[in-house]
C-alpha cells in the first residue's frame, strides 16, 4: 500500500492513540503505536518514521521524552510534535524553548490536522532527500553533508507582519526577527517580491475581503509557496476555508500572547531549517556530479542516485514520481544563432526548471535539450500539476539569448511516471519520455 508518511503515535492513552491513527489513515498516513518510553524510544530509532506525534507516555514527561528523542542523533532529524486535549500557554512555551515542533489540540478537525502535518512531512522528506543525496555524492567521491541540526540552521530571521492592527505584535516579537510592517495586502504583495521572509503574520482589525485570497496566491506562487502564514481572525472566520486557501495557522482573537509567539518561533525556526537543508543539498552538485552543459545533476548521478531511490519507494511503499521535460525546438535556435545561443538557451531552461520546483525535486540532464526531474514522496497526480505548470510557465516566457536581438520562445514537449514494483531506473525513464 502507498503511503504518504510513516507516523509513530506515542501515547499512554490507548484509545485515544488508536483513535488519532485511524484519523490518519484517512489521509492516507500509516502510523504505529508505542505506549511508554521504552518501545517510543526503540521504534524511533530503528524505525526512523517522518513524524513523531507524542500525547502523554505512560512514566515520563511528554516533553521530556520527546526531547529525548532531539538529543538522540538516530531520532534527532524526525520532527516531533506534542498533542493534548487542551494546549496551556506553559505547554506551548516548553515545546518551543525544548525545539519542538508543533504542539497540537487532540480535538481539532481533520483540515486543520492534516495541513499542519503536511509541511512536517515535507520537512521529513527534507532530511531523507539530504541523506540520498550525499550517500549517492559519495560513489563519485565527494563528501557532502547528510544531516542538519536546527541549531547549524539559525541565523538572522526576518518576519512580515500585515494588516493595521500589528502594532500590538511588536513588542511580542522583539529579539526573534528583523520585522517589516505592510499595511495593506498590496503593500505585503510588492514587499514580499524584494526579500526572503521566514513568516508572514495577518492581523487585521476587520479582515479585507481578499485576505484568504491573498493566501492562496501566496502558496501558488513558485518562490513563495513554502512561507508560513499566520492568520490572527476574528470569531466569524471560516478556519477550515482559511487552511484550505494556504494558512499556516489560523488563531482566534483574543490569543494568548505565550501561544502567539510560540506559534511564531516555531514556523520561523522550521523555515529557516528548510533554508539550511536547501543550501546543504548543494554539496552533491560538483564537477563530477554536474552535467557540463547546463550546470544540473549529469545523467550518471541520475542513474545512481535513482537506484537507490527506486529500491526506498518499493521498500516502503513510498510515492517517487519522474517527469522529463524536452524542448526540440532549441536546435532551429542552434541552426538559427549558433551553438552559443542554443547552449546559453538550455542552460537558461534548466535554471527555471529547477527555480520552479521544491528544494527536495532534483535536476538531472539527460541528453541534449533535455531534463529529467524527480520528485520524491510525490503523487503521480501532484507531479503532473507540477510538470503542466512549469511547462506553462516555459511557453509564456520571453528568453533572452545572449547576441540575439530579440526575444526567443521554447515548447517543451513534456512526460510523466511514477514507480512500478517491476520497475528498474531503465524502464521507469523510458516510461516517463513516452508518456
Amino acid at each position: 500500500m502507498i503511503r504518504l508518511a510513516n507516523v509513530l503515535i506515542v501515547d499512554g492513552n490507548a484509545a485515544r492513540a488508536a483513535s488519532l491513527r485511524d484519523r490518519l489513515a484517512q489521509g492516507a498516513y500509516h502510523a504505529t503505536l508505542a505506549q511508554g518510553f521504552v518501545d517510543g524510544t526503540k521504534q524511533a530509532q530503528t524505525e526512523h518514521p517522518d513524524l513523531i506525534l507524542v500525547g502523554d507516555p505512560t512514566g515520563v514527561d511528554p516533553v521530556a521524552f520527546a526531547l529525548g528523542l532531539k538529543k538522540d542523533p538516530a531520532s534527532s532529524d524526525i520532527p516531533v510534535v506534542i498533542y493534548a486535549d487542551q494546549p496551556s500557554p506553559e505547554l506551548c512555551n516548553r515545546a518551543v524553548e525544548n525545539g519542538l515542533d508543533d504542539v497540537l489540540a487532540f480535538g481539532c478537525d481533520d483540515t486543520e490536522l492534516f495541513s499542519r502535518m503536511r509541511p512536517l512531512v515535507r520537512l521529513a522528506t527534507m532530511h531523507a532527500e539530504l541523506r540520498h543525496r550525499a550517500e549517492t555524492a559519495r560513489r563519485f567521491g565527494i563528501d557532502a553533508r547528510d544531516r542538519v541540526t536546527e541549531a547549524a540552521a539559525a541565523s538572522d530571521a526576518a518576519i512580515m507582519l500585515i494588516g493595521d492592527d500589528c502594532d500590538s505584535l511588536l513588542p511580542l516579537l522583539q529579539g526573534v526577527a528583523d520585522i517589516t510592517v505592510a499595511a495593506t495586502l498590496y503593500e505585503a504583495e510588492d514587499a514580499l517580491t524584494r526579500r526572503n521572509y521566514d513568516a508572514a503574520i495577518l492581523s487585521f482589525t476587520e479582515e479585507p475581503e481578499g485576505i484568504l485570497g491573498f493566501c492562496t496566491q501566496v502558496r501558488n506562487n513558485p518562490r513563495l509557496f513554502n512561507l508560513p502564514m499566520v492568520l490572527l481572525s476574528g470569531m466569524g472566520t471560516d478556519r477550515v476555508e482559511a487552511y484550505r486557501r494556504g494558512a499556516s495557522r489560523v488563531l482566534t482573537r483574543p490569543t494568548d500572547p505565550a501561544i502567539l509567539r510560540s506559534v511564531i518561533v516555531t514556523l520561523v525556526r522550521r523555515q529557516q531549517l528548510r533554508w539550511a537543508i536547501r543550501s546543504a543539498m548543494n554539496d552533491s552538485l560538483q564537477a563530477a556530479t554536474r552535467d557540463e552543459v547546463t550546470g544540473a545533476y549529469g545523467r550518471a548521478f541520475l542513474e545512481s542516485y535513482l537506484s537507490s531511490r527506486l529500491e526506498a519507494a518499493k521498500s516502503q511503499g513510498r510515492h517517487l514520481s519522474v517527469v522529463f521535460f524536452s524542448a526540440p525546438n532549441i536546435d532551429e535556435v542552434r541552426r538559427q544563432f549558433g551553438d552559443d545561443a542554443a547552449l546559453h538557451l538550455t542552460q537558461q531552461l534548466g535554471q527555471w526548471i529547477t527555480g520552479l520546483l521544491r528544494a527536495e525535486d532534483i535536476t538531472a540532464a539527460t541528453k541534449p535539450n533535455e531534463f529529467c526531474v524527480v520528485l520524491p514522496d510525490t503523487p503521480l497526480g501532484e507531479a503532473e500539476v507540477v510538470m503542466h505548470r512549469i511547462a506553462g510557465v516555459l511557453a509564456y516566457t520571453d528568453f533572452a539569448v545572449r547576441d540575439v536581438y530579440q526575444p526567443v520562445k521554447v515548447w517543451v514537449q513534456v512526460g510523466s511516471t511514477d514507480v512500478r514494483e517491476d520497475d528498474d531506473v531503465a524502464s521507469l525513464l523510458e516510461r516517463a519520455k513516452r508518456s
